[in-house]
């Protein structure tokens, strides 16, 4: 593309406005991303841009692909594909976007800027579905299922056979062998053939069903990948914050203590202690700060962009809890509509496999010719036909037994499903529910220690405390805060393993993505 003169030069990757999926499950809407500074996304469904791109002056518009919305109930199109984006620089500063300008042009609403200072969590999730390469396998998966109900259905259909022999022989009247070629049409319809393709069809059917259901789930399993690293990124922030708080605290105690060193009612070792002090809240720092870059790490490999910081903790907790309570519905999480699927798919091989003993009936006409002299295999033929087969091996009953063999595992495969729903959703509520309390406890512990510290500093300005009893409350706060906010994490994880379990995550994430942008 060449660079149009007072417009900045901009390559645009622009992907289908629609995915597959099943009925009942959610929906992708792929859509196109634009960083650059100051640059308006496209026109396309729920556009989406990062603002402020400044990391280098040399650097090129990064373009990625971003999930919009998952929308239930809507009929299949095509897989969608997302085009690479590469991460982000560490120091890269966006400033948060203006507000999004309200105004249509042609009926296209316009473009919906996500900063990526303060990402939220349903922003991420979607950045990552539409751009994960196991989306676009699950729906080449569909696709191929797709096709194969075609390729069941056209046993139905009219068949043409043709055929050419060219070589050396003769036949009865033909007075003597000559080179020549001998050639045969015909058109054949099948009329009954005992269910055998009926069966292929509704085994293609039930494996259609299964492989939508499966995608589903794949989105699910995404998200809540997606999901789970953004917590911790959000944790490991949190965190950080806490020791860089522990930090500036104790540097104002070190001042007041050298103070009191100056004004000789402290001892020199006093301030050597509040050094030790200070250079562990250093460390504790440069820990917390490794586990975020860690964390933020993890999260650019999933959506292509490295955030400089996410949505404050508490913010996050808010978003998790708005998104209600957990649902006991296991009988319609995607794994188990998948099983329930495959179940029927597999109860339709049985027939199959039954209607196999049996001969199919068709219809036909055929003509065969011959160059040369005159053949007695030249002749048309019309009539009805009826093919079978029977083996001395026993072969239909074999085939019998394996089909009904897997029709029992996969019922058993359906109860095993069933069986980790409700397992995965009881721990979730156990987890949460100790999350809960544990939360509580460590809010009261850091009240009690935050007070215990103004008392000890005060005890000590009296000489009745040693600097060792002033000092341990800042780290024993620091380390509460820390456990206090591994709970709330915990917390959240463990209603997102159940919204996740039940197949409901995605669904409700793009409830509140849609509430939050009307």
């Amino acid at each position: 593309m060449r660079e149009q003169p007072g417009r900045p030069w901009r390559r645009h990757a622009r992907m289908p406005a629609r995915s597959t999926h099943p009925d009942g499950i959610a929906i992708l809407f792929t859509v196109r991303l634009t960083l650059d500074a100051g640059a308006s996304a496209g026109p396309g469904f729920g556009l989406f841009s990062f603002p402020g791109f400044t990391a280098s002056r040399a650097a090129k518009p990064l373009f990625g692909t971003l999930l919009a919305t998952l929308l239930a109930a809507m009929p299949m199109a095509r897989p969608a594909v997302a085009a690479p984006v590469p991460a982000l620089a560490a120091t890269a500063t966006l400033p948060t976007a203006p507000a999004p300008n309200a105004a249509t042009s042609n009926g296209v609403p316009a473009a919906l800027r996500i900063p990526l200072a303060g990402m939220a969590l349903h922003e991420a999730v979607g950045i990552a579905i539409s751009r994960h390469p196991d989306i676009g396998r699950a729906n080449a998966v569909v696709a191929q299922s797709e096709a194969e109900i075609a390729v069941a259905r056209s046993a139905w259909y009219p068949k043409l056979e043709y055929g050419v022999r060219p070589g050396y022989g003769g036949s009865f009247g033909s007075g003597g062998n000559d080179m020549g070629a001998r050639a045969s049409v015909g058109v054949s319809q099948l009329l009954y053939d005992f269910g055998r393709a009926a069966s292929k069809i509704s085994a293609a059917d039930a494996s259609l069903v299964q492989r939508r259901h499966e995608l589903s789930d794949t989105v699910e399993q995404i998200a809540y990948n997606t999901a789970s690293i953004y917590i911790e990124l959000a944790a490991s922030q949190a965190v950080m914050a806490a020791a860089q708080r522990q930090l500036e605290t104790l540097a104002v105690t070190r001042d007041k203590i050298g103070q009191r060193v100056r004004a000789g009612l402290s001892v020199s070792s006093d301030g050597t202690m509040a050094d030790v002090a200070i250079q562990r809240a250093r460390t504790e720092v440069l820990r917390a700060r490794t586990r975020f870059d860690v964390a933020a790490s993890r999260l650019a490999e999933l959506i292509g962009v490295r955030p400089g910081r996410v949505a404050e903790l508490t913010r996050t907790e808010d978003e998790v809890r708005g998104l209600g309570d957990e649902g006991d519905d296991i009988e319609h999480t995607p794994k188990v509509l998948a099983a329930a699927a495959a179940a029927e798919a597999a109860h339709a091989r049985v027939t199959l496999a039954e209607a196999e003993r049996f001969p199919s009936v068709s219809v036909g006409v055929s003509r065969s010719v011959s160059t040369g002299r005159a053949n007695a295999n030249d002749d048309t033929w019309i009539g009805v036909a009826i093919a079978g087969d029977f083996s001395l091996g026993g072969l239909n009953r074999h085939r019998i037994d394996a089909a009904r063999a897997g029709q029992r595992a996969a019922q058993q495969a359906l109860d095993n499903e069933r069986l980790l729903a409700r397992t995965t959703l009881h721990s979730a509520a156990t987890e949460a529910a100790g999350a809960a309390a544990r939360t509580q406890s460590y809010a009261q512990m850091i009240a009690l220690l935050r007070a215990s510290r103004d008392l000890y500093w005060q005890e000590y300005i009296l000489n009745k405390r040693t600097l060792t009893d002033v000092l341990n409350p800042e780290r024993e706060i620091f380390l509460a805060e820390q456990e206090w906010i591994g709970a709330v994490a915990d917390g959240m994880l463990a209603r997102i393993k159940a919204h996740a379990a039940t197949g409901r995550f995605v669904a409700l994430l793009r409830e509140h993505d849609s509430a939050s942008h009307p």
